[in-house]
């Protein structure tokens, strides 16, 4: 690099490092030929590509100078990955990389390589093809247009619903039609809400009405909150800083915690102040919420955090944060929490080597699969980014041998995105590899044909009454088919289904248990009724949860998350998942 040049990559580094919003900056999108009103992101993006065309040793030499922690760190040698060339050099580490050899979604024309990438690339590249899908929608032949509506019918991350639903907006048939229903939804939760903030503002209320709201519907407003107005985002702002008067710290906790998906770049702003400010808990919140938000005010802030904490459960969620955004100094550190006992200590650990983790961590990773509960869950998603073909096998076995619906839901999207990462590379895989183990089970009795008959025409009956309004006769009659043929489910899924939507939870529950016990994967296959199904259990947990029954509202969440219920709805999913953390703390 030339002489003359260093104080301008000098300021460069400076400004990618500290951020945009930081003093000493200077006019950068001046300096770049940017305009003035250019986004952080556009700018930030050319900061990267001509931090890229420098010598890599150099800008790490440089990096390392100006950073006093980085110095003291012992992994601050190593430049984080977003200022150079990715290691992998197949077409799956090349796609959307840094660097001379990066290649861009824009640049696939394949589908079936764009729809591999969503299944197993990183979370920055499966959020470039949902967003090329989007935008050349249009110019896909019908054939490819099917296989893409196929694929997003099936997804179900709830990181990605944001981008998810968007694209599924964009297609035709049920699946747009069911994403149109949604966005309704949820433009009916902000109508209703942006009155309820004027009304807390200007006095006429005391109660603040986003943690007011029903756990499921403030996971969904909030899993869109990038396109959430600005006084709902300036009301999120003021409640996450403690600034509204009203809302206690366990309170505001609940609401950072439905953060964790948000991803609007309005919040960062509180975010940071809550790494600096917050307790030891609602900081590890805000750094999981920042680890999903791409912007250059991020990774300085993270980086502070991760040198000045030595609580092993915070320095791993500031390791995979930094991860996140290309900082790999965290990797060692993660690595070597495995071997804990603590289990929130391995889920951390497993959490941040998603993003930091190697072939290299397979084995390691595989040796937790028989340890249960969520640090068993947790490894399947670990390895299912780590994409090594020697856990295909191990995560067969567990899938036969289990029967919680949860992991094995988890185990099949884990082998799909092994499986695609191979593809990705050009690795080739044997059938053996990839067959599922079907372990002998005993054939259930059947009943006579009578029975049957019998049994059938009590179903008939039962189901007409209940739609015609008599319900209580008609359960009567569906309960007599569910007890004449024993093996069969369909009486008591319509009987849970009669009571869930009169809000009888309790009763929904018995009946959910029933048709469980007799043919669970019918249960789990349909979304309608596992969407109904997760909801009552999330109700009947609120409802004996407010009547102090701590216990029993724990055990629920816990019964509801040992199913597979990938297809309930991904605000319902989460808010499970964050109440039964909640309920876990205060045991």
């Amino acid at each position: 690099m030339s002489t003359r040049f260093e104080p301008r990559i000098e300021r460069l580094l400076h400004a990618l490092r500290v951020g945009l919003g930081s003093e000493g900056v200077g006019d950068v999108r001046g300096e770049l030929g940017l305009s003035p009103d250019a986004s952080d992101r556009d700018v930030a993006r050319s900061l990267v590509q001509i931090v890229s065309a420098v010598s890599v040793t150099e800008a790490g030499r440089r990096t390392e100078l100006d950073s006093e922690s980085s110095a003291q760190s012992s992994t601050s040698s190593s430049t984080p990955s977003m200022e150079a060339p990715s290691a992998d050099t197949s077409l799956l580490g090349r796609v959307e990389s840094f660097g001379r050899d990066a290649i861009t979604v824009a640049q696939l024309d394949d589908v079936r390589t764009l729809l591999g990438l969503l299944r197993g690339g990183s979370m920055r590249q499966r959020r470039a093809v949902l967003r090329h899908l989007r935008e050349h929608w249009d110019q896909l032949a019908n054939k490819d247009q099917r296989a893409v509506t196929e694929a997003l019918a099936a997804l179900r991350d709830v990181e990605l619903e944001a981008e998810l639903a968007q694209t599924r907006a964009r297609v035709g048939g049920a699946t747009g039609r069911h994403a149109k229903a949604e966005r309704e939804r949820w433009l009916r939760l902000v109508s209703e809400l942006e009155p309820r903030i004027a009304a807390f503002w200007d006095g006429r209320t005391p109660v603040e009405p986003i943690t007011d709201m029903p756990g499921d519907d403030r996971a969904q407003l909030l899993l869109h909150a990038r396109d959430l107005p600005a006084i709902v985002t300036t009301h999120l702002q003021a409640v996450i800083e403690g600034n509204d008067g009203v809302s206690s710290r366990d309170v505001r906790r609940e609401l950072i915690e439905s953060l964790r998906y948000a991803s609007d770049p309005r919040l960062v702003p509180s975010l940071i102040e809550l790494l600096d400010s917050g307790s030891a808990e609602i900081v590890v919140d805000a750094a999981r919420a920042l680890r999903r938000i791409d912007d250059p005010r991020v990774p300085p802030a993270l980086v502070a955090a991760y040198e000045r904490t030595v609580v092993d459960v915070a320095k791993a969620v500031f390791a995979g944060a930094l991860g996140a955004h290309g900082d790999r100094r965290g990797a060692d550190y993660a690595r070597g929490l495995l071997d804990r006992e603590d289990p929130e200590v391995r889920i951390a650990a497993l959490e941040a080597l998603e993003v930091l983790g190697g072939k290299e961590d397979t084995e390691k990773v595989l040796a937790l699969l028989g340890v249960g509960g969520a640090v068993t869950v947790q490894a399947v998603i670990t390895l299912s980014r780590l994409g090594d073909r020697r856990a295909l096998r191990p995560l067969i076995e567990l899938e036969a041998s289990t029967h919680i619906g949860a992991i094995r839901g988890a185990i099949e999207d884990a082998r799909a995105a092994i499986v695609a990462r191979m593809e990705l590379r050009g690795e080739d895989y044997e059938d053996e590899e990839t067959r599922s183990i079907r372990l002998p089970n005993e054939p259930p009795a059947r009943t006579s044909f009578g029975a049957r008959l019998r049994a059938m025409r009590m179903y008939v009956w039962g189901t007409i009454l209940v739609a015609f309004g008599a319900l209580t006769a008609g359960i009567v009659r569906l309960e007599r088919a569910g007890t004449l043929r024993p093996e069969w489910a369909r009486p008591w899924i319509a009987v849970a289904m009669t009571h869930a939507r009169k809000a009888r939870h309790a009763q929904a529950l018995v009946a959910f248990r029933r048709a469980l016990e007799t043919d669970r994967g019918l249960v789990e296959s349909n979304p309608l009724v596992v969407r109904t199904l997760a909801q009552t259990f999330l109700r009947r947990a609120e409802q004996v949860e407010r009547e102090g029954r701590h216990d029993v509202a724990r055990g629920l969440l816990g019964e509801a998350l040992d199913l597979d219920l990938r297809r309930a709805p991904p605000a319902v999913r989460f808010e499970l998942q964050r109440r039964r953390r909640t309920l876990q703390r205060t045991a």
